[in-house]
């Protein structure tokens, strides 16, 4: 029969591996943990302290090496000492802001206690008499004259008619009747999408230059979007286009004898 040969170190290592861990409570190592990072602030500290008597911590190039060790412990005590006038201002902003109660409030509601119950000897109130409900007054007979025939009523008077609010102006209308179109309006239509206004100008519109049909329509253009009006159109009386907005842009674009409408 052969012997196994024996286990080596390596072997031994790797089976304690595959064994479980032993359990260790949380807590506990929460303490340890605890223990040893308030051991190593202590030591950190003390290096700080014995590296500050030495001299070699930071200090700016001007700070004298004889004073090296004050440096720190100055600089400490002055931002204390600026917490604690923040705290100070914080606090005295909150007093402030917060109003004092009134020392006469105050006195008043401590005298007036608590609310005095009415004395039991005092009588019960009398219940209030109704009155009895008016009757409406009878109409006023009618007079007789000396003959025994009734008396006629004098006529009631009309009451002065009140005129009434003349209406607002057509907007088109009073458009049309500007005195600076100079007569080339004839009539001012709007699209049934009420976006579009369309102005009839007169014969006379064609017969002035270009450099003036263009001035007359954007100036026109102007009036129709103060209207509320997003496009504007200017034909004749035959309903052929003159004019139009541009569709790119913006201004007027009016259309001679060599564009198309």
């Amino acid at each position: 029969m052969a012997l196994s040969p024996p286990e080596g170190p390596s072997q031994q290592s790797a089976q304690q591996r595959d064994l479980p861990a032993t359990y260790r409570n949380p807590w506990s190592t929460l303490g340890d943990n605890l223990w040893a990072v308030v051991a190593d602030a202590r030591l950190r500290v003390q290096e700080v302290v014995r590296r500050n008597g030495q001299g070699s911590l930071w200090r700016p190039s001007w700070w004298p090496a004889d004073l090296a060790p004050l440096f720190c412990p100055l600089l400490l005590a002055l931002g204390l000492t600026l917490l604690v006038l923040l705290g100070l201002q914080g606090a005295s902003a909150l007093r402030r802001q917060t109003p004092p109660l009134s020392p006469a409030i105050g006195s008043a509601a401590i005298e007036a206690g608590p609310a005095e119950a009415p004395e039991a000897d005092e009588p019960p109130p009398e219940p209030l008499a109704l009155e009895p409900p008016l009757m409406p007054e009878a109409p006023p007979a009618p007079s007789l004259d000396g003959a025994g025939e009734l008396a006629e009523e004098p006529p009631e008077l009309p009451l002065a008619e009140i005129p009434a609010e003349p209406e607002p102006p057509d907007p088109l209308d009073a458009l049309v009747q500007r005195s600076d179109a100079d007569g080339l309006l004839l009539q001012a239509m709007a699209s049934a999408d009420q976006r579009t206004l369309v102005l009839q100008v007169a014969p006379a519109f064609a017969a002035l230059s270009v450099a003036a049909q263009q001035r007359y329509a954007e100036q026109w253009q102007l009036w129709a979007a103060d209207l509320g009006y997003d496009h504007l159109e200017l034909r004749d009386s035959r309903s052929g286009l003159l004019a139009r907005d541009a569709l790119v842009g913006a201004g007027m674009i009016v259309l001679n004898e060599s564009s198309s409408p």
